[in-house]
């Protein structure tokens, strides 16, 4: 299966999803203009990666700001990532980096966590 990279830009996060060592990270900034758009690529490559059984799966956020519509659909990641390891007893593990004075960001990822039912680990930076 081949890797998904998409560079980031000034209102989109880099995308560095490597299928061989299981490393999934997104970094950066999320405010797309159609964020619908730039994330159904991301959701459809996750949907055919799930499809080759990992067995573990790490995903790194690192997002010093992303947008309501962003968090939508990065709810939609996280909800597939914790539908597999829920239904086939897959290790997955999501690590939410957040800068240690931002304490927004330190909330949105306890709030996801919550929500998503998937435990995320948080760390500063």
């Amino acid at each position: 299966m081949d890797n998904l990279l998409i560079e980031g830009t000034i209102n989109t996060p880099k995308i560095d999803f490597n299928a061989t060592t299981n490393l999934l990270k997104i970094w950066g900034r999320s405010i797309p203009e159609h964020p619908i758009n730039f994330y159904k690529p991301i959701e459809n490559w996750l949907d055919t990666y799930i499809t080759t059984s990992p067995e573990e799966i790490t995903l790194e956020i690192y997002l010093d700001y992303l947008n309501t519509h962003s968090t939508e659909c990065m709810y939609i990641l996280l909800k597939k990532l914790a539908n597999y390891q829920s239904t086939l007893s897959k290790n997955v593990k999501v690590v939410w980096l957040y800068d240690e004075d931002d304490e927004d960001m330190e909330s949105m990822g306890e709030d996801i966590s919550d929500i998503v039912k998937l435990p995320i680990e948080l760390k500063t930076l």
